[in-house]
């Protein structure tokens, strides 16, 4: 009886060391916040949540509908990637969501916009979230062109001062992309009537076709898709890009308009030297948060950093892929991403703001277009 006793007894020791032993296994690969397998990738399994804040069917829904399945092939252990659409505020709402609500496991990611940035940077008291408390992993720019109706008169820098008609703009909202049409327009000391409300850049466009406003904006696809035709038929006539943020922080040419001067040699066609002042640097400001990184993809700043190196490495190989450069010669406007160490740069040039330059801002809001709930 005493041997058979002590057998069972051994028996259950070792069975409850096993038991043990693979319950603190699983806690350890559990410890990582969610994610992880046998052969150390993290997201060996797992599903990754893509979380827009805004409406299917915009602009950045669709670079995220683009990008998810890339990444689901590019990122170690090719993790099902779901995009998950939380409108509302603006974009706000969603971006709220992904900081107060969303597990800071690696497993959940947020996709940005300029309309997410601005609100950020203009200390709109809806915005919770912080940017700085973020990782990117990928960021995506843009560009815009500024064009006239050539009854203007205006063929290029030297007829602002003198157009033929008073110039009138069409816009959304003066807290939007149209910011930094509207510090363009400061920069350059153009007088023009702006009237906001229009319902997207399309109508705008349209207004601008009926007569309605005879000087617009469109981001770069919509121009090339939709203007350059008028421009070809000589019924508008561009003017200037916006240009790029280098890594340096200085204005360039966008490289989708090669051949297009950007603001910065506008103003100097213009007036003969470089331009300067509060409203130039609030330019710069808003244009590297607007069109120079236009869209970014952010994790939390704590989450397992396998999950940062996985993600970080598979945004570098599809930045890499030749299928992605040529679908998204179409779908995001042949911009090469920015992944990497640019990517850090260029995020960190464009959160690098100044307390000056953003109350400036906010003053030119308030006097200019009655907007008083950033004072």
């Amino acid at each position: 009886m005493k041997s058979l006793f002590k057998k069972s007894f051994l028996k259950a020791s070792l069975a409850l060391a096993l038991l043990v032993s693979m319950t603190l296994a699983g806690c350890a690969e559990g410890a990582t916040g969610g994610g992880g397998s046998s052969d150390g990738s993290f997201y060996e399994g797992e599903s990754m949540e893509l979380l827009v804040p805004f409406g299917t069917g915009g602009g950045t829904d669709s670079f995220a509908r683009f990008v998810a399945p890339f990444l689901n092939e590019s990122v170690e252990g090719n993790p099902s990637m779901q995009t998950v659409n939380v409108p509302g505020g603006g974009s706000i709402n969603g971006a709220n969501e992904f900081v107060e609500v969303r597990e800071h496991n690696g497993l959940n990611a947020l996709v940005t916009s300029a309309s997410t940035h601005m609100p950020y940077f203009l200390g709109d008291p809806s915005v919770k979230y912080e940017f700085k408390d973020m990782k990117p992993v990928m960021g995506l720019p843009t560009g815009g062109v500024v064009y006239v109706n050539p009854e203007t008169g205006i063929e290029g820098a030297k007829d602002i001062q003198s157009p033929k008609q008073d110039l009138v703009y069409a816009g959304i909202s003066a807290t939007g992309l149209d910011l930094v049409t509207l510090l363009a327009f400061e920069v350059l000391d153009m007088d023009v009537e702006t009237i906001l409300g229009y319902d997207g850049r399309g109508p705008s466009r349209v207004a601008f076709e009926s007569g309605e406003s005879n000087i617009d904006y469109q981001t770069s696809t919509a121009f090339l898709t939709n203007v350059q035709p008028l421009v070809e038929e000589g019924s508008a006539n561009p003017l200037f890009a916006f240009g790029h943020l280098d890594e340096n922080g200085e204005v360039v040419r966008d490289p989708a308009f090669p051949d297009m001067p950007s603001l910065k040699e506008f103003y100097v066609e213009a007036y003969g030297e470089e331009p300067s002042g509060e409203a130039w640097e609030a330019y710069k400001a808003f244009l590297g948060s607007s069109f120079t990184v236009q869209k970014v993809i952010w994790l939390h700043d704590d989450v397992p950093e396998e999950a940062v190196s996985a993600l970080s490495a598979g945004a570098e190989k599809v930045a890499e892929s030749e299928a992605f450069k040529e679908e998204g010669e179409e779908v995001l406007g042949g911009y090469t991403p920015y992944v990497g160490d640019q990517l850090d740069r260029v995020v960190s040039n464009m959160l690098d703001t100044d307390e000056e330059v953003m109350n400036w801002v906010k003053d030119f809001l308030n006097e200019d277009y009655g907007i008083d709930r950033f004072q």
